[in-house]
């Protein structure tokens, strides 16, 4: 299971992140480049060349928050050599386009509210064209597991799959972050550990130990 660290914008944060672990990253559109930062209207963000030179870690989620940047973004991952990623956050009609044009590394959702149809409609889609999406990024606003069903059916259509840390969603409550993830996971039992690739969290520890116990 590769253990990704949330929000990893700054360059400080970036270079004390073990290289054990990937990274995810938010990324915007500033003129004619393309910067790292959660929110809009910065103009003292790093830019994703200069937040990459401290980058040699095991994967990438990169987070766009707008969209329109892909072909730069790639062009700019390709000059780092950095191979080991997936795109996340984009619509449908944007993911089916690049995933036509032959660029498989995106993320598509799946959660209590985003249907794992969906997902496997899309899949089903692009197959007929001899062309692929890798990833499914598993949500959960409940903080609670998707069913196990749910969850082999993605992997039965050869996705990897990319679980979201139900802290995550409580970014501002730091004190509840641990019990959240202890319940998740004694929910989860220890069936998922196969089917899960990857998860995305603020405590790596605690999924690091789950994923080698």
């Amino acid at each position: 299971m590769i253990i990704i660290k949330h929000r990893q914008n700054l360059v400080e944060e970036l270079a004390a992140a073990p290289n054990i672990y990937g990274v995810e990253v938010d990324l915007r559109n500033h003129g004619d480049k393309i910067v790292v930062f959660h929110d809009p209207f910065n103009d003292d963000a790093v830019t994703l060349d200069e937040w990459l030179r401290e980058y040699k870690h095991s994967f990438l989620i990169a987070n766009v928050k707008e969209e329109g940047l892909e072909p730069k973004l790639i062009h700019i991952l390709e000059k780092h050599n950095v191979q080991e990623y997936f795109i996340l956050d984009e619509s449908l009609p944007y993911i089916r386009k690049f995933a036509l044009g032959g660029l498989s590394k995106f993320a598509v959702r799946v959660s209590e509210i985003e249907s794992a149809e969906t997902a496997l409609n899309l899949v089903s889609h692009l197959r007929q064209q001899e062309k692929k999406i890798d990833w499914v990024w598993l949500d959960s606003f409940t903080g609670n597991p998707l069913p196990q069903a749910t969850i082999q059916a993605l992997k039965a259509a050869g996705l990897k799959l990319c679980q979201v840390s139900p802290e995550l969603h409580h970014v501002d409550r730091p004190d509840v972050w641990e019990s959240m993830v202890e319940q998740f996971i004694s929910q989860w039992g220890n069936a998922p550990a196969n089917n899960i690739d990857m998860v995305c969290t603020k405590l790596p520890e605690i999924w690091h130990h789950y994923a080698n116990r």
